[in-house]
């Protein structure tokens, strides 16, 4: 009952996460203002006002990397917890729904890399820096990546799904670290966007609320169509084993009756010519032979 709810609302939501995206969107670059940056080396006038540090059009990028990159965690999250029912209950269907999740958080988190590094190079003229919150997010992908690659080497669908459950809640654990990084190791470099004290005025602050319930919505809907896919497809593989199975089943029932036909026309046959019965049997008319003359006769 709750999955059929849940699909019914799905295009709502897909609706209204691009409707709110694209409000965030337009807000960011029409009201939301311009966020100081580096300083210049001397004054400037930008939009008609008399300046000493560089305005970053930029920074707009963070209103939607944010939210990509907490949509990621979320769906990792997801991932994680559908992964430890399976462990605890074998169910396929938490498998599945882990392994959805887990294809959603690959597409967030190459979202958020490609904005994140687009953000990097307008803002500190590099496309990378080797700081703490880039690089726990880049191990992040690359677990996530390793996880399919896991799954994919394993024939055996159980060990594959049982695996892939373990490895998925181990790299679980790096997202609240890349979370929590730059609060547990003060970074220069990359910002905190998440604080006690927003920092954010309210006409920077709902454009950004507005682009984050938007991007979970999005992400949310995507999970429940890519659910649907994946289940569809488990079922087509299903039928295609039992498919094989009963045409295995069919090929013997044909060859053991083959078999029993071949037996009793093999009966019948002995039963209806006991000379060929008789002939079939060289010892019995070894007495009936003649003897075999020796060198002296």
């Amino acid at each position: 009952m709750r999955e059929k709810l849940a699909d019914r609302l799905v295009p709502a939501l897909l609706a209204i996460g691009a409707v709110l995206t694209a409000i965030d969107v337009v807000w960011t670059f029409t009201v939301a203002p311009l966020v100081q940056g580096a300083r210049l080396s001397e004054p400037a006038i930008i939009a008609g006002q008399v300046v000493t540090t560089k305005l970053l059009l930029s920074q707009k990028i963070f209103y939607l990397h944010v939210p990509v990159a907490v949509a990621s965690f979320a769906a990792m999250a997801v991932a994680a917890f559908f992964a430890a029912r399976f462990l605890a209950t074998k169910d396929r269907a938490h498998d599945r729904a882990s392994r959805t999740a887990m294809q959603v958080t690959l597409v967030f988190i190459i979202a958020t890399m490609i904005s994140g590094d687009v953000w990097t190079r307008f803002e500190w003229g590099v496309w990378w820096v080797w700081e703490p919150r880039l690089t726990t997010y880049f191990i992040l992908m690359l677990l996530v990546i390793g996880y399919f690659i896991l799954r994919n080497a394993l024939d055996d669908p159980e060990r594959s799904a049982r695996f892939g459950a373990v490895f998925c809640i181990i790299a679980f654990i790096d997202a609240p670290i890349s979370f929590f990084i730059t609060r547990l190791v003060p970074s220069s470099v990359h910002p905190v966007v998440f604080r006690t004290d927003s920092g954010l005025p309210p006409a920077m602050l709902i454009p950004f609320l507005l682009g984050l319930f938007g991007m979970c919505m999005i992400a949310f809907a995507l999970y429940r169509y890519a659910l649907r896919v994946n289940t569809a497809a488990d079922e087509v593989e299903e039928l295609k084993e039992r498919l094989e199975e009963l045409d295995a089943s069919a090929q013997r029932a044909a060859a053991d009756e083959a078999l029993e036909r071949l037996q009793a026309q093999a009966a019948a046959l002995v039963a209806t010519d006991p000379a060929a019965d008789s002939a079939a049997d060289p010892a019995a008319h070894a007495g009936d032979m003649p003897p075999i003359p020796s060198k002296e006769d």
